[in-house]
């Protein structure tokens, strides 16, 4: 979202320059001694699939991060916390009839997809400018989770701390193309646990988001080392 991206560029100081090919924009700029791409991939699996591949395509990059905020699933996280996925999964996949795991892509030879998060080992999960960071499963769908019900057969079906949109498709495309891929998520809202998500989500987007932007800056510093 519009607001994902500015909360994101707004902790860079340099100037980034809009690049255009097509019907794609993106920004191009730079930090420390990384060159950073940026674009808004847009809500949703395909959206978030067809952005990534472009960016590949077009920057090839060595690393793919994905920031934005998600869904909370697990008691353990709150509004705020960002959430590190160690892996994520397509949680609205489902070929069951043919015998396969609610989640599983067919002829996909992994399950969930997997993340770089060994180059983030001096992060723990130590509070951060009051806000907490967990390692965990991440799930995508498109589907916005504002039911109680259903959040809590995601999270113990899956065992997952957040729910979003894009980040499990992203990580798909950077799988398929042997890319190393983070994905940073922020808890603007609870899923409908307890709480209606649409409301909580309005009023916290701009704050998670800013602390997810901030997570990238943390760890754009931390791959300088």
């Amino acid at each position: 979202m519009q607001e994902e991206l500015d909360s994101t560029i707004a902790y860079f100081q340099s100037q980034f320059h809009i690049k255009k090919h097509a019907n794609f924009i993106f920004y191009e700029g730079s930090y420390l001694n990384h060159t950073i791409n940026i674009i808004l991939s847009g809500i949703g699996k395909v959206n978030a699939a067809i952005h990534t591949q472009f960016m590949i395509d077009h920057t090839s990059p060595e690393l793919v991060i994905n920031v934005g905020v998600a869904g909370g699933l697990s008691n353990t996280v709150t509004f705020g916390d960002v959430v590190i996925a160690t892996s994520l999964i397509q949680h609205d996949v489902d070929v069951s009839a043919f015998g396969l795991p609610i989640g599983q892509i067919p002829r996909m030879d992994v399950f969930d997809f997997p993340c770089a998060i060994d180059l983030l080992s001096d992060i723990d999960t130590t509070k951060i400018n009051d806000f907490k960071i967990h390692y965990g499963k991440i799930l995508s769908g498109d589907q916005f989770i504002d039911d109680e019900t259903k959040a809590i057969q995601l999270e113990d079906h899956f065992k997952a701390l957040g729910v979003e949109m894009e980040g499990a498709a992203i990580a798909q495309v950077c799988h398929v193309n042997n890319i190393q891929v983070m994905v940073i998520r922020s808890i603007s809202d609870m899923a409908g646990i307890k709480s209606k998500a649409t409301h909580s989500f309005d009023e916290l987007k701009y704050m998670a988001s800013g602390r997810a932007g901030y997570m990238l800056y943390l760890i754009l510093n931390l791959l300088q080392r």
